[in-house]
């Protein structure tokens, strides 16, 4: 055997941990609560969502700032095919940013809906999945739909 032949093993090695999202844990409560929670800044008053603890615009401190899930279409794309993560959701799916009522920002989210295409402008509320664990455990619905 040469020294550059390598004895190589496939091993599993799993490790449990709790995870923490630190300054953000604030907007995480709040999706387990079907609120969103953004920030606003001590210095400027710009409104982030998500949240963030110091301001990126002045650098001052930002403090939690609760919104009422309603929002904007921005932009939007309907989705060809629901996939099938997101059949369970009950509708046609679309990614759209959406700048919610309150908010300075836009975050990137999907809207569910019953019709074949969405505009801009679109009126929309949010929704929340029952167990919270991403940044994007919500999506929005056109006003009015249940």
């Amino acid at each position: 055997m040469s020294e550059f032949e390598i004895f190589e093993v496939e091993l599993e090695d799993v490790y449990r941990y709790r995870l923490s999202y630190g300054g953000q844990s604030a907007y995480f409560h709040g999706l387990q609560n079907k609120t969103l929670v953004a920030s606003r800044c001590s210095g400027c008053g710009f409104v982030w969502l998500p949240l963030r603890p110091i301001c990126s615009k002045c650098y001052e401190p930002a403090h939690e700032y609760p919104l009422d899930g309603k929002g904007e279409v921005l932009t939007v794309v309907m989705l060809p095919e629901t996939p099938e993560h997101l059949k369970h959701l009950g509708g046609r799916v679309a990614s759209a940013l959406v700048r919610p009522d309150g908010a300075d920002t836009c975050i990137k989210a999907f809207v569910v809906t019953d019709t074949e295409e969405l505009a801009y402008g679109t009126r929309v509320d949010a929704r929340y999945l029952s167990e919270i664990r991403t940044i994007g455990d919500f999506y929005f619905v056109p006003d009015g739909r249940t």
